[in-house]
This record gives C-alpha cells, sequence and structure tokens, in this order.
C-alpha cells in the first residue's frame, strides 16, 4: 500500500508551487496532514546544508602584482549572522508573493543558518584576503582580532509567484574596529535567480551559490572602500545589488 505520507508530501509541494496564494488550499492541506497524523508516523525529516561552490580566482593576478600590500593589518574575527525571526528557527523559509512567509515543518537546516554563513564567509576571506593575517570564524575571544565582520540575513528563502519559483539572499554586513567599535564599512547585497526545477535540493543549491556571490560582493565593496582605489579596479563593488528575470 502507497504511504499516504509520500503522497501528501508531494501534494503539498505541488500546491505550494502552483496555488499557494490560496490561503484555503494551503490550510485544507495542511489540516489533511494533521489529521493523517493522528492515525500514523509524522512525515521524515528532511536535513539540508548550504554548501560553498568553487570560487573565482579574480584576485589572483592583484595580488601577484604588488596587490597585497593593500590588506588591512592583522586579522579579522568573523562572528556568527544574526538571524532574526523566522531565519533563525531551524526550518527552511518560504515566501509567497512579496509579503506571505512560512517554513517548512519538516525540511531543516543541519547546521544553523548563522554558522553556515560565518563558515562560508572564513573561507571565501581565506581565499581571498582582505586583511594580513587569516580570517577567523567564531574565535573564543573575537575582539582579540583588529577587526570584526558583522553580517546579518535579511532574506534567505525559496520564493513561490505563481507556478514559477526562486531563490532569494539579502545579506547585510560591517566592519568594526574591536578597539573603539568605530563602523569601518557597511554594505547590503541582494540576488534573486528562479530555480526551474522548483525542487528543494534545487533550490538550496541556488541558495548556496546565491549567498557565496552575495558574499563575495561584499567582500568586494569593503575592499574598495578600505583599501583604496588599487583594489577597486580588480572587480566592480555592488554594494547592493537585486536581480530578477
Amino acid at each position: 500500500m502507497t504511504n499516504p505520507f509520500v503522497i501528501l508530501s508531494e501534494a503539498k509541494d505541488l500546491l505550494l508551487r502552483t496555488a499557494r496564494k490560496s490561503r484555503s488550499l494551503v490550510a485544507v492541506l495542511l489540516g489533511m496532514t494533521v489529521g493523517s497524523c493522528i492515525h500514523g508516523k509524522l512525515p521524515p525529516r528532511e536535513f539540508y546544508r548550504l554548501r560553498l561552490p568553487p570560487l573565482p580566482d579574480s584576485l589572483g593576478a592583484y595580488y601577484r602584482d604588488g596587490g597585497s600590500s593593500t590588506l588591512l593589518s592583522g586579522a579579522i574575527a568573523i562572528v556568527p549572522y544574526v538571524t532574526p525571526g523566522i531565519y533563525g528557527d531551524g526550518n527552511i523559509v518560504y515566501r509567497i508573493g512579496d509579503s506571505e512567509m512560512g517554513a517548512y515543518p519538516n525540511r531543516e537546516w543541519a547546521v544553523p543558518l548563522s554558522t553556515m554563513l560565518g563558515m562560508f564567509t572564513e573561507d571565501i576571506f581565506r581565499a581571498r584576503p582582505l586583511t594580513r593575517d587569516p580570517a577567523v570564524f567564531d574565535p573564543p575571544s573575537p575582539r582579540s582580532s583588529p577587526f570584526l565582520w558583522r553580517g546579518l540575513v535579511r532574506e534567505l528563502e525559496e520564493v513561490d509567484r505563481g507556478q514559477r519559483v526562486y531563490a532569494v539572499v539579502r545579506l547585510d554586513a560591517r566592519i568594526i574596529r574591536a578597539k573603539d567599535d568605530s563602523v569601518l564599512w557597511s554594505g547590503s547585497a541582494r540576488l534573486e535567480r528562479p530555480v526551474p526545477e522548483g525542487t528543494m535540493p534545487a533550490i538550496v543549491d541556488m541558495l548556496s551559490q546565491l549567498a557565496s556571490d552575495a558574499i563575495l560582493q561584499l567582500q568586494d565593496n569593503a575592499r574598495a572602500s578600505l583599501a583604496g582605489p588599487a583594489a577597486s579596479a580588480v572587480r566592480t563593488p555592488q554594494g547592493s545589488t537585486s536581480s530578477r528575470p
């Protein structure tokens, strides 16, 4: 006999992609799920994590030509990203249109989003340095480093518009001088791209790509602002980006 929860899960995905604008359909579906769970097992939990894609080598020639002399002196400590509200609950977030939001009850991040983004940033900053000493994520004493990187999640979700599925990431960041807690630089990056497959693995892969691209854009913007005009010639910085088909 076919497992009713598999059928419900597949039906939920279809309805959420094609009819999420109808609150009544979503409510009916959730009611069916809850009613069925009373007499059987809960749908299986699914765990996902962001994966850092290959990084571009756009700064290789810059460093070989002496650009490393413009790096900030010391190290930068990366603290866990702030994940306000629904983004910090551990479940993968979706949005219907521009304002209606929810979270999948059984699809979760395997590692807290605040940690995954911090690890992304550390990997990017070690491959493409902003400071002369290596960047470190979540050190025991962050203020022992001259600089702090503080990130904030504004958007990181699946977005459903009618029958089309998108992935959206918007991150804000600041570089703080630790000794006096002054803000040396701040920026924002937003990216949005379609996910034609509409499946959760494809959505997570796209969120991974967009998160990486957003951190790279933030780093470029900070480099241009703090390291001088020589750094800005490597790649045009984009402090705030919106990409929509």
